[in-house]
């Protein structure tokens, strides 16, 4: 019985002098679950960056279509495409860059009709983005009652950019000027 009581204390005591594999186990699992929550923080981030990157790129394509609609001639987009009065908007697509001035048919409403429709697709990044435009009459000042502002429809043509990606879109808006 003596010498069984020695040999619990040894193993008690050689326990003691280093870590049990149980121990080892656990410290690696704790270890794990801090590592996992730490690199799927991580990813979030980055999938967050990704998107707004994306965006930026989408805001920058719709920018950049609507300062090639914004240097076109005011007469000819007006007399064009807001001929009569009950004509509020007009969707433009690639198929109306060639579109010609009424009172010239000669003449294209747009500059280029090849760049013209080079900007309703632009592949940027191996994404390709979609170009709508709106040409709108419609102006209201909001700082001016109705009565007294003046009539900017004779001076201006909104234009309203909506560039689609990836089940994402993006929209700018401007002004054609007179």
């Amino acid at each position: 019985m003596g010498e069984l009581r020695l040999l619990k204390e040894r193993v008690i005591r050689s326990s003691e002098k280093g870590l049990t594999l149980i121990e080892v186990l656990l410290s690696i699992t704790i270890l794990g679950i801090i590592a996992t929550t730490f690199l799927s923080f991580f990813n979030q981030a980055y999938s967050y960056t990704k998107k707004n990157e994306d965006k930026t790129v989408g805001i920058n394509v719709a920018r950049n279509v609507l300062n090639y609609f914004e240097q076109q001639d005011f007469d000819k987009v007006k007399e064009t495409y807001f001929n009569f009065d009950t004509d509020m908007e007009k969707d433009i697509s690639a198929a109306n860059c060639t579109d010609t001035v009424i009172n010239n048919p000669s003449e294209t409403v747009f500059d280029d009709p090849n760049v013209c429709q080079s900007f309703f697709s632009t592949k940027i990044n191996n994404v390709n983005y979609e170009a709508e435009v709106k040409f709108t009459r419609d102006i209201l000042n909001d700082e001016q009652s109705q009565e007294t502002a003046p009539n900017l429809e004779a001076y201006l043509v909104g234009v309203e950019i909506t560039v689609e990606w990836n089940k994402q879109s993006a929209v700018v808006r401007g002004l054609i000027k007179k």
